[in-house]
Formats: structure tokens, sequence, C-alpha cells
């Protein structure tokens, strides 16, 4: 090996190293440091595991429960609408000064319901309606926990994040989390394809599910390592009606809201629906999809670099309102993904990755901008239900035009297309107008001096 390139290598492994340590890793910190890399290891496997449960593989449960449009529907309209419960999460966490046990041990319960007993319910002796009654009831419970601990969470970890580290440490988030779950995810196809050659898809399912549970446990144990850190209380106890009018009252943290609502109601219109298009109707396999899903490794690894160095110098919600904009085509492509057109789907897909990874970084602070310093729980709770309110409506337009449309055939451009790509160029759409807002709202919050 030549000397130079020997010394190209061993730079690019520095910028490597220092990219990974700079993320979390400050001077003089060590008990922070310490559950930073907890709290980096539970970002990981959390993910992971949502990923191995839901997403194609739910979608895939679904199906195989016999499940069709309209309670695919409903389902996400009832994990949209149990999350509104983060707004009133803060009228019991704020009364605790300790809130660490009380959120593991949630957590706990929403793995066991989660994974375990959703897991388990395709086996029980009971008649198919039966079973999707359940798994209705199952998801709403799960994600009603999951919106009372949310809050509680976020307020949590982001206390160990300072505003110094964080757009180094959650563009390393971003991309750790976008190699494991690709990684996870392959394999997790892979196996659940090789069942489904031998009519046995729902074992293959179950197998994922195993795995979720074992990971599971290291979950808990990375969120006992998580020090909690002393929360500001206030001196008088929150009412409902101050959770409510509080945040309307902060003008310029409504502009982070506004985003995220604007962002929330357009990108979760889809929802499954085209999954179970691709899945269903032009019987794409899980390995196919998720191997055009792990190519956001190779862009994340390219890319993460750039976007974490354009936010350092821009802050967040101009490049975002950019990325935005430039993410939109990829809806007007997967609109006409049909069985001449296939070629469509993984240049849409891959589009996709390069600006999403830089929509996704944004995100993770968008919360966070002009959020004053007192009561973040309240304001936290209120800026997730405002984002899954958005999403409920989605959720629920959607389902009402894909029920309303159900069947409907007709060519456009030559291509033949139906409800689900219909909807998906309106998406398109929609999401051009969302980018021009956000370039807006960044514009006003530069004007006035404010982060944006």
């Amino acid at each position: 090996m030549s000397p130079n390139r020997y010394s190209g290598q061993k730079a690019v492994m520095a910028r490597v190293g220092k990219f990974i340590s700079s993320g979390w890793f400050v001077q003089g910190d060590e008990q922070s440091n310490l559950s930073r890399r907890s709290l980096l290891a539970h970002n990981v496997i959390a993910n992971v595991i949502a990923n191995l449960i839901g997403g194609n593989f739910f979608t895939g449960l679904l199906i195989v429960l016999q499940a069709d449009d309209a309670f695919v529907g409903l389902i996400t309209m009832m994990t949209f609408a149990a999350n509104l419960l983060q707004l009133v999460s803060p009228l019991v966490l704020e009364r605790f000064n300790r809130r660490k046990p009380i959120l593991l041990g949630i957590r706990i319960l929403i793995h066991a319901v989660n994974i375990a007993f959703i897991g388990l319910i395709p086996f029980m002796p009971v008649a198919a309606q039966t079973k999707l009654v359940l798994l209705g009831f199952s998801v709403l419970l799960v994600n009603i926990l999951g919106a009372f601990v949310g809050p509680g969470f976020s307020v949590w970890h982001i206390a160990h994040i300072p505003p110094s580290v964080r757009v180094q440490y959650f563009s390393l988030v971003t991309m750790l989390n976008g190699i494991f779950v690709a990684l996870f995810n392959l394999v997790g196809s892979g196996i659940v394809d090789r069942f489904k050659q031998s009519s046995q898809e729902l074992w293959g399912l179950s197998v994922l599910r195993v795995a979720a549970l074992l990971l599971a446990v290291v979950d808990i144990w990375t969120l006992i390592k998580i020090k909690e850190l002393p929360v500001p209380r206030q001196a008088q106890r929150l009412r409902l009606r101050k959770l409510m009018t509080e945040p309307l009252k902060n003008k310029v943290y409504l502009r982070s809201v506004l985003v995220v609502v604007l962002w929330s109601i357009t990108v979760n219109i889809p929802g499954s629906f085209y999954t179970v298009y691709l899945l269903r109707e032009l019987n794409i396999s899980y390995s196919y999809i998720t191997l055009i899903a792990s190519f956001n490794v190779v862009v994340l690894l390219a890319l993460t670099f750039v976007w974490r160095k354009i936010y350092l110098r821009y802050n967040w919600l101009r490049p975002l309102g950019i990325c935005i904009l430039l993410f939109a085509p990829h809806y007007f492509m997967l609109a006409f993904v049909s069985p001449g057109l296939m070629f469509l789907y993984p240049v849409g897909v891959l589009w996709s990755f390069v600006f999403v990874s830089g929509v996704n970084l944004a995100f993770t602070s968008v919360a966070f901008i002009n959020i004053p310093q007192e009561n973040q729980t309240l304001y936290v709770g209120f800026y997730s239900t405002a984002n899954f309110l958005a999403a409920l409506t989605a959720a629920t337009l959607a389902r009402t035009f894909v029920t309303g449309l159900y069947g409907l055939r007709f060519n456009f451009l030559g291509v033949p297309f139906g409800e689900k790509q219909l909807m998906m160029l309106i998406v398109g759409v929609l999401v051009s107008i969302v980018g021009v807002v956000v370039l807006r709202i960044a514009a006003l919050n530069k004007k006035q001096g404010l982060e944006h």
C-alpha cells in the first residue's frame, strides 16, 4: 500500500472518529457523557424495535389478519388520536421531582403489549374479526401509554444534550439509526420472505417479534443507566386550561408548532396505504422493499457530514424548507409506479433519501426552537399534541379518500391509476406548498433576530 493511500485512509478514519466522538462527548463532563452514550444506544435500539414490529412488517401482519383498507386506515387514526393525550401528560408528570421510575415502568408495559401480546393475537383460537378487535384495542392502549410518557422522555433526555452539541449529536443519531435499522430490516425481510415462500408468513413475522422482545430488555437496561437531572418545577400546579392556552400566548414558539403541523398533515396522508399497494396490489416482496430502503445507509454516510455543516451554518428552518421542496418529487414518482414503470419505485425512494435525511435531522430539534426555559414539558406536550392532531387529520382524510374512491381506475398520461396513486400525486403538491411556507417562517424569524 502506498504511503499516500495509507495517509488518505488514516485521514478518513480520523474524520469518522471525530464525527462520532463529537456527537456526544463534552470535555470535563464525564457523567453526562455516560448518560449520552446510553441515550445514543437507546435511540438506536428503540428504532430497531419499532421497525421490526412496525412499518412494512406491521402492514404485513394486517394483511395476514385479512384487514381491509378501512381497518388499515382506522388503525392509523387510532394511533394518532391516542397520542393527542400528550397534551395532558404534564398535568401528572409535573407533580413529580423524579419521573424516571414512572417512565421506566410504563415503558416496560408498552413493550409487553406492543411486542408480546400483539404477537400472540394471530394464534388465539378466536374468530378473525375478534382478532382484529383485539389488535385495535392493543394498538390504542400502547399509544395511550406512549402519549402519557412521551413529553417526560423528551425533557429527561434533552437535558443531557446541551445546545452546543445538539446538531452534532442528532446527526450522529440519524446516521446510526439509518445503519442499524437498514441492517435489521434486511435480515428481517429475508426471514419473512423465506417463510412466505412456504405460506408461513406469520411465523416469519413472529420470529422478528421474538428478536424485538430480546432487544426490549436491552432497551430498558440502557434507560436505567441514563441519569435523571433535576427538573425545575412551577410554584403553582398546572391546570388543564393553562396546558391548552399557555403555548398559544407564545406566538414565536407557535411558529415551530406550525412547521410540524404542516409537515405532519401532509406526509402522514399515505400512511400504510401505499405499502398495501406495493405488497397486495403489485405483489412486491418484503426483501425488495427493504433492499431499496437499505440504500439509505449509503446516503446517510455520504450526506450526514454535509447536512451537519449546513445546519451548523444556517441553523434549522431555512435548510429544512429547501429540503422539503426538493423532497416533493418523491411522491410524484411513486404515484406513477405501476407494472410497466416499476423502475420509478427505486428511483423515487433513492431521491427521497437524499433530502429526507436533512428533513429528519432538522425535526430532531424543531420542537426546541424558541422554546421557553420554564415548563418545557408543557410546551413539548403541546408541540407533540399538535403534531399528532395534524397526523390524525391526515389519516382521517386519507381513509375517507381511499374508501370513498375504492376501486377507482383510470388512465393518466398513459399510466393505469387507482385511488392510492392519485393520493400520492396530491401529497406531492401539498408537500411543495409546505416547503414554501417553512421558508417564509424562516425568513420571518431571521428578520426578527430569532433562532431559525
